[in-house]
């Protein structure tokens, strides 16, 4: 939530402002909600939790430090 306050990217099929406007109100979601959004959101919540979250972050962390020593041996700059 606290990062969707900064971001920059156009909000199209769902914003977190309007759900929670709507929210507080008590009143229903007034959009036909993405059915493929919230599934999507139930398969990538599912696959975190069975990994665990400071196991995907190690991940992360461990592939992009061998990607930018990749890109370092093949002479390229890293950003």
């Amino acid at each position: 939530l606290e990062a969707s306050k900064t971001a920059k990217s156009v909000r199209v099929f769902f914003d977190w402002n309007d759900y929670l406007k709507f929210y507080k109100m008590g009143t229903y979601w007034p959009y036909t909600p993405s059915i493929q959004l919230l599934y999507g959101l139930r398969a990538a919540l599912d696959l975190l939790f069975e990994e665990g979250l400071d196991n995907v972050i190690g991940r992360h962390t461990r592939l992009a430090k061998a990607t930018r020593l990749a890109v370092e041996a093949w002479g390229l700059k890293n950003c």
